[in-house]
């Protein structure tokens, strides 16, 4: 497990800035969770709690790497689809070598391995993944009867 939070921290714990239409922009790791995923498929999802704070789910090799990012300024809607290219492009070598880890060495259902400053509301959602993925819960909410 100490493998995990030292890769983490040094692979995730940075400040990356990204040209975006001519502007810097700059994205801030706040927050990185690993919880085993019930399945072993690909797939990828996004969260905004905010105007300048969102979660990146990434789903791969039997884990779901949760990475909660913070904005230093609000971006257009249509500027998302770049700028989630350039990051995830970035990250992905960092992305490969936590699962791989992970795949290797943890034996546990869910962990926080990053809280670097988040706000409340990111703190919040983020806790609530993890007490729902440790009672094996659904991440998801149904708010209408299917």
């Amino acid at each position: 497990m100490i493998g995990l939070y030292a890769l983490t921290q040094k692979e995730f714990a940075k400040d990356l800035i990204f040209q975006i239409d001519d502007e810097a922009v700059t994205l801030s790791i706040k927050g990185v969770l690993i919880a085993r995923a019930d399945r072993d498929i690909h797939n990828f999802s996004f969260f905004e709690i905010d105007e300048q704070q969102f979660v990146l789910l990434i789903q791969m090799k039997g884990f779901i790497l949760y990475i909660g990012v913070e904005s230093d300024q609000e971006f257009d809607d249509e500027a998302y689809p770049e700028l989630m290219r350039a990051f995830i492009e970035h990250l992905l070598p960092s992305i490969g070598m936590l699962i791989a880890e992970a795949d290797r060495k943890y034996r546990g259902k869910a962990d926080l391995l990053l809280d670097d400053n988040m706000s409340p509301d990111m703190k919040e959602f983020f806790y609530r993944l993890l007490v729902k993925h440790k009672q094996g819960k659904s991440i998801y909410e149904q708010t209408e009867i299917a």
